[in-house]
Parts: structure tokens; C-alpha cells; sequence
């Protein structure tokens, strides 16, 4: 072979490396239905989602992670112990294992090149990965880390070993390696990469509660998005319209989820994505008498069956009780109990005790007259508000002004 060719051959090796095909694993359908599996709640789901999770489960060749669901993540009785199953599984990876090991001495004692040493590397700890193990999977992926000779290679072994954290919900793992990318990308990352980190990042706000930082990730990822190896394109538009609903202001909502054409493109496909979006423009249209039953078919059939949301479920629900309360009572200087009961569906004493949970804290402007069995507003006026925001800011002012000039008069500045 020519200089010349072994020259172009190595760089197109090199480009093909730096840009490799992102492999789904670990396979987040597992760990999304064997969450089911752990949801008394969700027990009508158990059957289907056990058979398609044993599929995995076997295709996948995941040994480690069927001991793992077996011993410590699903309840007894849910999952049986099939030894058989296990020996059989245990038996391909170990066999596949030795011949990844096997690749990695013949290249290091060839020294084929830094390239293929990184890319064997990362081979084994995808496979790790792909299997459940995620000790063997973190520590191998880490050493390809430091073996892998670019930017772009380095982001995308950190993006697989954050994913290991997303496969098993651990969020403060997921956090430290966010961390850790974003500083690789601030570095060089490019906008593919750029793209996929704002997707993880945003399920990681959505996961921890932060809907406001997750709407503006996840929206935005709509247009964008390329991170099947994390989730699907109809469920991060179903994360975007659940955060959209909760964090955006009645403009945003409108032109970024309720107009969204990527969203309203998978509307007749997707369930999930149907119920919260009949919510959202039922908020939106003011259609109060639907509002709590696509309120409750929301939880249901979005919230609980989320490993993500599921622990904000109920959260969720109250706020957005809380904020449809809201909405319906800035139209209104007083407004009486039995309209405001009968606008959403429900009984009177109902409306009165769910109040009652949100102005003491003064999270409804509101007091309630049950002796007329009104409800009056009491919207702090906004010139008030100003006025007292302009005060506040003319101390801080007077107080950056007097601390300059005593730091004047002890550096003498003030005599020249």
C-alpha cells in the first residue's frame, strides 16, 4: 500500500471514530419495564410488560442485570429466579467477554494504534453495559476514557457511562457526570453533541424535579433530537409537554407546546402524549369542567407510569390544581364557592377543603367568606409592588455608594 492511501485509509478510520454510531446501551426499555414491574399500582401492566422485559432480557444476553431484578429491584412473587436462564446467559457473556479481552491484548501487544486500543475499549464496556454490570461497565468505560484521544470520543464515553446512572435512576450519579461532560463540551464539543447533552440534561431537570429548567431543555429538544439511545423521540415530546405545562406562562405554552408541530405530528400516536396534551389545552381554553378528569387520566396514564415522574406524581396533580385555581380567579374580584365548585365538576366542601390547602402559605391570593360561601381575591397591588422593589433597590444603591466612598478615603484617592 502507497504512503498516500495508508495516509487517506488512516484518516477516514479516524473520522469514522470520532463519529461513531451511538449504541443503545444500556437498553433504557429494560429499565423503563422493569420499573412497572416494581408499581403495585400498576399491576393491570405487570403481565405484558414482564414477557417483553424476559424478551430483553434474553436477546440482550443480560445475565447481571436479571440477578440484580430478581434479588434486589422487583418485588418477590413478581419476578421468579429462573437458575437455568441464568447459567445460560452467564455462560454467553463470559464467552463473550474473553474473546473482547482476547482483542485487547492482540492489539496492545500488535500496537495496532491508539485508535483501535481506545475503540476495543470501549467495545468491552458497552458490552458491560449492555448486559447490567454496571461495576465492570463503569470502570472499563472509564479506562477507554482515558485511552480515547478526542474530544468528541471522550463526550461520547461519558455520555454511555451517564447513561449507566439513567438505566438505574440514579440521579446524583447522573448530576456528577453531566458535570463532567458539559466540561469536555465546553472544551470542543459540537452541535450533535451539544444537541444530546441538552437532552440528557433535561430528562435529569425533569427527574429531579426542576420543570422549569426541564421545560426550556426539552422543548427546545424537539426539533433536534437524536438521542435514541436514551429514550425515545415520543417520550422526550411527552417530558416536554408535561414540563411546558407545569413551568411556561400562558404565551409560551401556546406558541411552544400547544402549536408545536412536533408535537402535534405524534398527538394520534402516541397515548400518553394525547392525555397530557388534552390537558394542556383545556388549561389553555379554560375549559374548567374537563380540566380535573384529564387532570386524573394524566396521572394515570403519564405520571405513574414514568420512572421519572412517577415520584412527582402527586406533586404534580396539586400543582396544577393549584395553578388552574389561579387562573380561573384572576378574571374575578369575587367569585362565589358554589359557581367556582360547579365551573370544575365537584362538590362544594371539596372546593372549600382543597383551598384551604394553598392560601394559608399564600399560594392562592385569595380568603374564603364561608358565611356569604364566597371567594374574594386579594392580588397585591402592582404599584405597591414597584414601589417597594424601588425602595430595596435605592438601599442597595446607597449602600454600594457608602462602601465605595469609605474604601476612597482609606486609599487617600479622595486628596488627589
Amino acid at each position: 500500500m502507497s504512503d498516500n492511501k495508508k495516509i487517506e485509509q488512516d484518516e477516514e478510520e479516524e473520522v469514522q471514530y470520532l463519529d461513531p454510531t451511538v449504541n443503545k446501551v444500556p437498553n433504557y426499555e429494560a429499565s423503563e419495564l422493569a420499573f412497572l414491574l416494581t408499581q403495585e399500582k400498576l399491576q393491570p401492566l405487570h403481565k405484558d410488560a414482564l414477557e417483553k422485559l424476559m424478551a430483553l432480557v434474553e436477546e440482550e444476553e443480560m445475565a447481571p442485570y436479571y440477578k440484580y431484578l430478581c434479588e434486589e429491584y422487583v418485588p418477590q412473587g413478581v419476578l421468579t429466579f429462573d437458575g437455568s436462564l441464568f447459567d445460560k446467559l452467564s455462560e454467553k457473556n463470559q464467552t463473550k467477554v474473553t474473546e473482547l479481552k482476547k482483542r485487547i491484548t492482540e492489539i496492545e501487544e500488535n500496537d495496532e494504534g491508539e485508535l483501535e486500543r481506545a475503540q476495543a475499549w470501549i467495545t468491552l464496556g458497552e458490552y458491560y453495559a449492555q448486559i447490567g454490570d454496571r461495576v465492570n461497565a463503569q470502570e472499563t468505560l472509564e479506562k477507554a476514557l482515558e485511552k480515547a484521544i478526542s474530544t468528541g470520543a471522550k463526550i461520547d464515553v461519558m455520555l454511555t457511562i451517564t447513561r449507566l446512572g439513567f438505566f438505574y435512576n440514579d440521579q446524583l450519579f447522573v448530576k456528577e457526570k453531566l458535570a463532567q461532560t458539559n466540561a469536555m463540551i465546553e472544551k470542543g464539543g459540537d452541535w450533535e453533541r451539544r444537541n444530546r447533552y441538552k437532552t440528557y440534561k433535561g430528562i435529569h431537570c425533569l427527574a429531579v424535579r426542576d420543570f422549569k429548567e426541564a421545560a426550556n431543555l426539552l422543548v427546545d429538544s424537539l426539533a433536534t433530537f437524536t438521542s435514541v439511545e436514551l429514550t425515545s423521540y415520543e417520550n422526550i415530546a411527552t417530558y416536554a409537554s408535561v414540563a411546558g405545562l407545569f413551568a411556561l406562562e400562558r404565551t409560551d405554552l401556546k406558541s411552544k407546546v400547544v402549536d408545536s408541530p412536533e408535537l402535534l405530528s405524534l398527538i394520534n400516536t402516541t397515548p400518553a402524549l394525547q392525555s397530557i396534551s388534552s390537558l394542556t389545552i383545556s388549561l389553555y381554553t379554560s375549559d374548567y369542567a374537563s380540566y380535573f378528569p384529564f387532570l386524573l387520566e394524566t396521572y394515570d396514564k403519564v405520571l405513574l407510569p414514568s420512572k421519572y415522574l412517577n415520584s412527582h406524581a402527586d406533586y404534580f396533580v396539586r400543582e396544577m390544581r393549584r395553578k388552574v385555581y389561579a387562573q380561573l380567579l384572576e378574571s374575578y374580584k369575587t367569585l362565589s364557592l358554589k359557581s367556582m365548585a360547579s365551573a370544575f365538576g365537584v362538590s362544594v366542601e371539596f372546593l372549600d377543603k382543597d383551598l384551604g390547602k394553598f392560601i394559608p402559605n399564600r399560594q392562592l391570593n385569595c380568603v374564603i367568606d364561608r358565611v356569604n360561601g364566597i371567594v374574594e381575591t386579594n392580588r397585591p397591588d402592582n404599584k405597591n409592588a414597584q414601589y417597594s422593589l424601588l425602595v430595596k433597590q435605592g438601599d442597595g444603591l446607597l449602600t454600594k455608594l457608602q462602601k465605595y466612598g469609605a474604601a476612597v478615603r482609606l486609599t487617600g484617592s479622595d486628596r488627589l
